[in-house]
């Protein structure tokens, strides 16, 4: 049996050595074996030495660069030297479950219009939630990457013609992931594996500001998707998907001024199906409602809620 190669993509700098080693083994422990692993170290050689005399895996490729390049040209650097039939993305302080690579791979074989997949992730250390979607579908994921990236960026999984085709943009030093599947989605369906297949460690980020970059550069990423709808900007429209994205506060003083926006959208859209749209938008509008505890004004605003919000996401929510 001929089995499709896999190349699995990973840039490290000066990570901790545990960490990476829980990373690394989590790969080399896959049950689907045929793959090569692009480990690039971003400019560290005392990483780079490390790795190369703990690590003897002939599917290891190890690649040093002179000088530290940041994320999106490390990634873009396995991108082309890659040679396999569908990429694998890793981060080096993140732990892939044993069969991830087995049941994305047949994923995307059960659905050739999906260039890019991702599935659901379970966080640890400083959180213990899970990273899951309750709205899966092409056209629902398609309107949610209007506002925010759906896909958990170290667990992906997609073709390589996919990523040479449109590799990253090296001006997005954050946000890089969110800006290659805004336009990966413009030809390609994206998809998701509903299992955990990833376990995602988040850091201590209690009395952390937001990254000033990474502020800028996903304002930038929203700008350009909110032309989408319409086919041309418009500051209401921008406006409104920086604050479902989580730009901009999503307050008791303006929540009236989203939801009359909200109708407004859906009465310029001219490219989305306005029934999923409104599904879509209406339930994050009532996510952060119950996010920022504020109360339905009336009977009409409850119903909506009622309507629109997954229920079962609403139920879980209100139990924890």
């Amino acid at each position: 049996m001929n089995l499709k190669k896999i190349s699995v993509i990973m840039a490290t700098y000066k990570t901790d050595k545990n960490m990476i080693d829980a990373a690394i083994n989590s790969i080399l422990n896959q049950t689907y074996s045929n793959f090569e692993f692009i480990i690039i170290c971003d400019g560290n050689k005392e990483e780079y030495e490390y790795l190369k005399k703990k690590y003897t895996d002939e599917r290891i490729k190890l690649i040093l660069n002179e000088k530290n390049r940041g994320l999106p040209y490390s990634l873009n650097k396995g991108i082309e030297i890659s040679t396999g039939d569908y990429i694998a993305r890793m981060d080096s302080d993140d732990i892939s479950l044993p069969n991830r690579f087995e049941l994305q791979i047949k994923y995307l074989e059960k659905n050739p219009n999906v260039g890019v997949c991702s599935s659901y992730a379970k966080s640890f250390e400083e959180d213990n939630s899970t990273l899951k979607l309750f709205f899966k579908t092409k056209e629902q994921l398609k309107i949610q990457l209007l506002y925010r990236s759906v896909l958990v960026h170290p667990a992906v999984f997609g073709r390589s013609e996919v990523f040479k085709q449109y590799k990253y943009n090296e001006k997005f030093m954050r946000a890089q992931d969110f800006e290659l599947w805004s336009r990966i989605v413009e030809e390609y369906d994206v998809g998701i594996v509903p299992k955990i297949l990833l376990k995602y460690r988040v850091h201590n980020k209690k009395n952390v500001p937001e990254n000033p970059v990474s502020v800028e550069n996903t304002k930038k990423i929203i700008e350009n998707n909110s032309k989408k709808i319409t086919g041309k900007y418009d500051e209401r429209i921008f406006n409104c998907l920086t604050i479902f994205g989580g730009i901009k506060k999503f307050t008791k003083e303006n929540h009236l001024k989203v939801n009359n926006d909200i109708d407004y959208i859906l009465s310029k859209n001219n490219n989305y199906n306005n029934k999923v749209l409104k599904k879509i938008f209406y339930n994050r509008f009532f996510e952060l409602m119950i996010k920022n505890k504020i109360v339905p004004r009336n009977f009409s605003e409850l119903k909506k809620c009622f309507r629109f919000y997954n229920l079962k996401d609403l139920v879980f929510k209100i139990i924890n």
